[in-house]
């Protein structure tokens, strides 16, 4: 009530002007919905306008493109989100597979052992040799527009990518909740799985089976090698 009192202190009634409403974020054009979601998911940091449109791709489920829209803004609630948001305490921060460090986005999704790991696996089932870079955004750019390889197999690339980090996602949230770590060869499979399923579903003229996706993936991306 204090604070209330206070900032109503130097308001002066005046008889002869009227009431009404005001925009702050924009006093002439007045308020706007666009302008206002702006506002709202906007956190001060660069963001690559390009990375929010190009996650939403036919060949993937809606809510694995949210996913990764979320991903790419740093908003999923990883513990150090959560952290920085005053929810848990620094101990509670700290990666859920035991690491002393704090889980950030780049660690739980390419520095800790299980993501690192299924990297290597999936470039092998390429059959490509890569450097993991150390920001999520230029990893997402660099597997999903592999130099050397044809622009038709971007959608590929890039929805594998999306199923790496969506069964990552998952594989953390059963070791925090179930308390259940799956072997990296299991969370392999499910890529491979899933990744062939999102393809399946979305593309009718796909022609591939299973068994082509998982021993030959470039050759089911139209790649003669």
């Amino acid at each position: 009530m204090r604070e209330c009192s206070i900032l109503l202190h130097n308001i002066v009634l005046q008889v002869n002007v009227t009431d009404k409403w005001s925009w702050l974020l924009d006093p002439s054009n007045g308020y706007l919905v666009r302008e206002a979601y702006r506002f709202i998911t906007n956190s001060g940091e660069h963001v690559d306008r390009s990375l929010i449109v190009d996650v939403w791709h036919r060949h993937i489920p809606t809510k694995v493109s949210l996913f990764v829209w979320r991903l790419l803004r740093n908003r999923l609630p990883t513990q150090a989100n959560l952290f920085r948001r005053n929810i848990i305490s620094t101990t509670d921060s700290l990666c859920a597979a035991g690491y002393e460090t704090q889980e950030n986005s780049r660690h739980l999704f390419l520095e800790y052992e299980t993501a690192s790991t299924l990297w290597f696996k999936i470039c092998n089932w390429l059959g490509i040799s890569s450097v993991i870079p150390g920001e999520i955004h230029d990893h997402y750019i660099q597997f999903s527009c592999m130099a050397g390889l044809p622009r038709s197999t971007h959608s590929y690339l890039k929805g594998t990518w999306f199923a790496c980090v969506w069964i990552i996602w998952k594989e953390r949230i059963n070791r925090i909740f179930k308390n259940e770590a799956l072997h990296s060869y299991i969370i392999f499979e499910k890529v491979k799985l899933n990744s062939f399923l999102w393809v399946k579903a979305k593309q009718p003229t796909f022609s591939y089976c299973y068994y082509d996706w998982w021993t030959n993936l470039l050759l089911c991306m139209g790649v003669h090698r």
